[in-house]
């Protein structure tokens, strides 16, 4: 029976290698049943911009990149959704890689049953500030500047606002952070679905809720640490592994 599997926040970054074999283990054990892999944002802790790959600076990444080719020269189908840690990703990064950049939000035909999948910080409406970051990070004319520094200070500026970044979700009530209720509904109504996946809050759980009189469920990815953690999807249904 094939699956088609769904993967966030995994924040790959060269201070956790043990993170890097873990996901190569995960496409290993989907490899001989996949039908498709959903990366729904956040592979990365930072991707400073599609030409890290052709850098002594993203050599490290390699190994994974190449395995994920691997995957689509197999004719598993990859797609990708930018998370606010990996929204530099462009068409060279998903080119190299064999998969389809989709926009921020999309709805899937999984097993018959239509789904709205994203990364879900643009459901966390109650942060403020983040919502402003989000969109200042988001111009045209600030990813342009930013491109435009070498590998070496794109780098440094991505870890200080990382740090910087922390050190305000910290002092934050967690509420905050969560997604916004409303925000949820009103996406899944103007969407017409019953089913979301997403991730972002590492917050991994299966909500239920009722959109327009009927049932409905939010599934919830969970982020990385010392072993996978996925959604698996096939025609039986929906399962979620923390």
């Amino acid at each position: 029976m094939k699956k088609t599997w769904f993967i966030s926040d995994l924040h790959l970054d060269p201070s956790r290698p043990q993170l890097f074999t873990v996901l190569l283990d995960f496409l290993d054990h989907i490899e001989p049943q996949a039908d498709a892999l959903y990366i729904l944002g956040d592979l990365f802790e930072f991707w400073v911009g599609d030409d890290l790959i052709q850098s002594p600076l993203g050599a490290v990444y390699l190994p994974i990149l190449q395995r994920l080719k691997s995957l689509s020269n197999q004719g598993i189908a990859l797609y990708f959704i930018q998370g606010n840690r990996d929204f530099l990703v462009r068409e060279t990064f998903v080119q190299y890689i064999g998969a389809k950049l989709l926009p921020d939000t999309q709805v899937i035909n999984l097993y018959g049953k239509p789904t709205l999948i994203l990364h879900g910080d643009t459901l966390c409406t109650d942060d403020k500030g983040y919502q402003r970051m989000r969109a200042l990070f988001r111009m045209k004319l600030i990813q342009k500047i930013y491109l435009s520094l070498n590998l070496e200070n794109r780098t440094k500026r991505a870890q200080s606002v990382r740090h910087a970044t922390k050190k305000q979700t910290q002092e934050k009530h967690s509420s905050i952070l969560d997604v916004n209720q409303q925000a949820v509904k009103q996406l899944m109504q103007e969407n017409s679905v019953t089913q979301m996946i997403h991730g972002h809050t590492h917050r991994p759980a299966i909500h239920k809720l009722t959109i327009n009189g009927e049932k409905a469920t939010r599934f919830v990815l969970s982020d990385w640490h010392d072993k996978a953690s996925f959604i698996e999807a096939s025609e039986e249904g929906v399962r979620l592994e923390i």
